[in-house]
């Protein structure tokens, strides 16, 4: 009996302690709500709120970072190559973009259409009551259509590098990069300040680094 006592306190302790930091939560093997259409973006787009309503809700299940289904398979060099849908874990950050004092954490998922089109959705968690709770998700463009660059936390502000689409060389790439900064207001991130330019070093010009 002290036994089972003791593994149920140290079970409880666990718990605890994942809710008492946002790092400690396993976003690898995790389940993400997703809404709307995965593919035709041309900007970045906040779902799930009262100006883009949720439309064909699902959820996407990540199982060591990935979801993904094998769709074909081409044969290149005498090997034969698989090509996949769905979505994978691409990485995860820190930072208080939502001015509670505490860390949120900015997810980066990537949907593979098992072809060369490809889309980022960025989610942002911070903790609540009991355990992960969604702040807000997004999807971004498509490649050089304003797909994502990078995305992070910066002085209270959620930051997004999107590929600039009128300095495209391609589908693929672009040599510059849109920042714009959200701000936290009235329970949705609102662009705060002017949107600026920036320009990529040539060998860092292709969105999936």
């Amino acid at each position: 009996m002290p036994r089972l006592v003791l593994m149920a306190l140290m079970l409880c302790c666990s718990v605890l302690a994942a809710q008492e930091n946002i790092g400690q939560v396993d976003f690898k093997n995790f389940t993400y709500p997703l809404s709307g259409h995965l593919l035709g973006h041309g900007s970045l787009e906040w779902l799930d709120t009262p100006a883009h309503p949720a439309t064909n809700r699902k959820t996407i299940h990540l199982v060591d970072g990935s979801q993904l289904t094998k769709t074909s398979s081409v044969m290149v060099d005498g090997k034969e190559c698989g090509q996949y849908e769905g979505f994978t874990f691409e990485s995860v950050s820190y930072g208080d973009v939502i001015g509670d004092g505490k860390e949120e954490a900015i997810i980066v998922l990537m949907y593979h259409s098992g072809g060369t089109q490809t889309t980022n959705y960025v989610y942002v968690y911070g903790l609540g009551e009991h355990g992960p709770k969604l702040v807000a998700y997004c999807h971004t463009g498509e490649r050089s259509d304003s797909g994502l660059y990078s995305v992070y936390a910066r002085n209270g502000l959620l930051l997004f590098e999107l590929l600039d689409r009128t300095r495209a060389s391609g589908e693929c790439c672009s040599s510059g990069v849109l920042i714009s900064s959200y701000k936290w207001q009235n329970g949705v991130f609102k662009l705060a300040g002017p949107i600026e330019r920036r320009t990529l070093p040539p060998l860092q010009e292709h969105p999936d680094k």
